[in-house]
């Protein structure tokens, strides 16, 4: 006995298929197929985490009990499995016969009882009426011989004619658009060259200038005191320091599941504008890289958004979407002074810090 092929059996006595299956939890049918032949635990490369809230995730949806679940997952992983998922639920051949009763019933009208065959026998009757009819209809369209005297070819060649001029001229213009466009860029083409020409000419002037101005300011430093030189230097420092912090093009939000396990949590991101889920285990962090937005939606009660080190305070009161149903974040919200600053030296809340944090995500 296995704990996929029990699995299976459950699932076929609730009349349910795999797309079933697929349809409410959201994994892909490879997986579900992997539980049911077992070579989810023998051949696959997730970890346990993954597999065992996989195995859950299918068999919460076959109502059974998470607590049994969890004991036929933990004789799995001891190698003395015997089919205990099976023998703690009820039997097959125990459950009432409600269903195959309810699908022989609907059989039945297919299959008439002699009497039935025998009432039905004056209905056939009236599928006759209609054939007496049927000739009413071609008598309806007698009439239509009457144009037989419209010489519909001419009437084509009279047509066909526009059609193709319509089309031809439609040619035309576009190519005489299309030369327009390239006899106007070939003869501003020096005025545009001169135009970028003027403008690093315009340039290259303040460098000319700069450039002769610095034999003058190293002789004249050499007779000056030397501490001016050390001024100099120390205001190049503090230049540096007051350059304000900008963000990168591509941003990265961490998910971290502090309070409890997200089962499980959907983020999107503008890379791809796809809704992926993901199962963390409390105390796990995943790392997710947008540009612009980042939606996440799920257990907002048991998870923390990071960025930079930072906390972001309160994502399901200050950035919730009505339109998306979801915690809506921007790179407006990130690009302030709070979030730029150097990280925290210790976590800024009383919860422990991510036990580890996962950077799988590559949209």
């Amino acid at each position: 006995m296995s704990l996929g092929k029990d699995l299976a059996t459950i699932r076929k006595s609730q009349h349910l298929t795999l797309e079933d299956i697929q349809n409410a939890i959201k994994i892909p049918i490879a997986t579900l197929q992997s539980i049911e032949n077992d070579t989810i635990f023998s051949q696959t490369k997730e970890s346990k985490t993954y597999i065992r809230s996989f195995v859950r995730s299918y068999a919460r949806q076959l109502q059974i009990n998470d607590q049994k679940i969890i004991k036929a997952l933990d004789a799995v992983e001891e190698g003395n499995y015997k089919g205990q998922l099976l023998a703690d639920t009820e039997p097959i051949a125990d459950r009432p016969p409600e269903d195959p009763a309810h699908f022989t019933d609907t059989k039945t009208p297919a299959t008439t009882s002699p009497e039935e065959s025998t009432s039905s026998q004056p209905i056939q009757k009236k599928p006759s009426k209609p054939n007496i009819s049927t000739p009413d209809t071609p008598n309806k369209a007698n009439p239509a011989p009457s144009l037989g005297s419209i010489d519909w070819a001419d009437m084509g060649k009279r047509i066909n004619p526009g059609s193709r001029n319509t089309k031809v001229w439609l040619i035309i213009v576009i190519i005489a658009f299309i030369a327009a466009i390239g006899v106007s860029g070939y003869i501003y083409s020096e005025e545009i060259a001169g135009f970028f020409t003027s403008d690093i000419s315009e340039s290259e002037p303040p460098d000319e200038i700069s450039n002769e101005a610095f034999p003058v300011d190293s002789t004249a430093i050499n007779n000056e005191d030397p501490s001016a030189g050390q001024d100099v230097a120390a205001d190049t420092p503090r230049e540096q320091l007051t350059q304000s912090p900008s963000l990168e093009d591509t941003l990265t939000v961490a998910v971290y599941a502090a309070y409890g396990i997200l089962d499980p949590v959907r983020v999107t991101s503008d890379f791809n504008d796809r809704i992926n889920p993901f199962w963390m285990e409390q105390g796990e962090a995943y790392n997710f890289d947008f540009r612009d937005t980042l939606l996440v939606r799920g257990q907002y009660s048991n998870l923390i958004l990071l960025f930079n080190g930072h906390v972001i305070e309160n994502p399901r009161q200050n950035y919730f979407s009505e339109a998306y149903n979801s915690i809506l974040i921007s790179r407006s919200i990130l690009n302030q002074p709070q979030y730029l600053a150097e990280p925290p030296e210790e976590f800024p809340l009383e919860v422990a810090p991510p036990d580890s944090i996962v950077y799988r995500i590559s949209f």
